[in-house]
């Protein structure tokens, strides 16, 4: 619709010969477009832009003079936010501990490091280490079901390397089997087949297979940017994860009573290791 001295006017295409042109509808009837050229619009007051102009120059002059005005919060502030954020405030934590830094562990020693933490203890501890490892990489899998705060399992077994899957964590509480399958990788890349092959092995064992909608696949990468894209695409059980995601959650999931320094200290190497 075009206004011009309280006249309204409709644009609408029409067929002029063998070309479409525009078509103005006046109270005439469907003229040419063309008819419109003589119609002048209304002189724009240059004195617009000065006030335009003005307006952004004071704008830009409050918010210099408003910057040194804005309180900086104390340090100790920040701080705290930052404890909460990663769990500092528990004596538990991981940065507690000061890394191995006289070794650059390869890819296999990690997973075979968190399995040897995780099954090298007593019963009960195997059972706190594996629940809490299973509930860090849940919470960082949105498709999967969550344990409940209250559940225990009756068993639990981890493995490093089974079937190529760098760290298999498997719960049950008797009737019903699930748990964590993580590709690890701190440069590396996936290869074509790998997520395929380890899904295959815990949703079609021969036994009592894996509750899917419990588990969690995932990998977990330094940063996710560097996961192959293409290649988890058409696997969508599995999960891109950071090992910074998934280490502050594990942090946050550990029973102190069933911690130990050598645990803490792995844990903080692996930090060291992915960052």
């Amino acid at each position: 619709m075009i206004g011009e001295r309280g006249v309204m006017k409709t644009i609408r295409e029409g067929t002029v010969g063998k070309a479409k042109l525009p078509l103005v509808q006046t109270g005439e009837g469907f003229g040419d477009w063309r008819d419109l050229c003589p119609v002048r619009p209304e002189p724009i007051d240059p004195r617009c832009f000065e006030v335009v102009q003005l307006s952004r120059i004071k704008a830009l002059e409050v918010i210099r003079l408003g910057l040194p005005k804005v309180r900086a919060h104390p340090w100790r502030e920040d701080a705290r936010s930052l404890d909460a954020l990663f769990g500092l405030e528990t004596e538990t934590h991981c940065f507690n501990e000061a890394p191995h830094q006289w070794i650059d562990p390869l890819e296999p020693q990690i997973t075979k490091g968190f399995v040897y933490f995780l099954t090298d203890c007593s019963l009960e501890r195997q059972r706190a280490r594996c629940l809490s490892f299973a509930k860090a990489a849940l919470a960082c899998s949105p498709r999967s079901i969550p344990i409940k705060s209250e559940w225990k399992p009756l068993k639990v077994r981890a493995e490093a390397e089974e079937n190529r899957i760098d760290i298999l964590v498997e719960l049950s509480d008797g009737s019903t089997n699930f748990g964590v399958a993580i590709e690890a990788k701190f440069g590396h890349r996936l290869t074509p087949g790998q997520l395929e092959k380890a899904e295959q092995h815990v949703l079609d064992q021969s036994g009592p297979a894996w509750d899917s909608s419990r588990s969690a696949f995932l990998v977990v990468a330094p940063l996710i940017s560097r996961i192959d894209a293409k290649l988890l695409k058409p696997r969508p059980y599995w999960q891109p994860v950071s090992w910074w995601s998934f280490l502050t959650r594990l942090e946050h999931e550990i029973d102190g009573s069933h911690d130990c320094v050598e645990y803490r200290r792995f844990r903080r190497s692996v930090w060291y290791k992915a960052y």
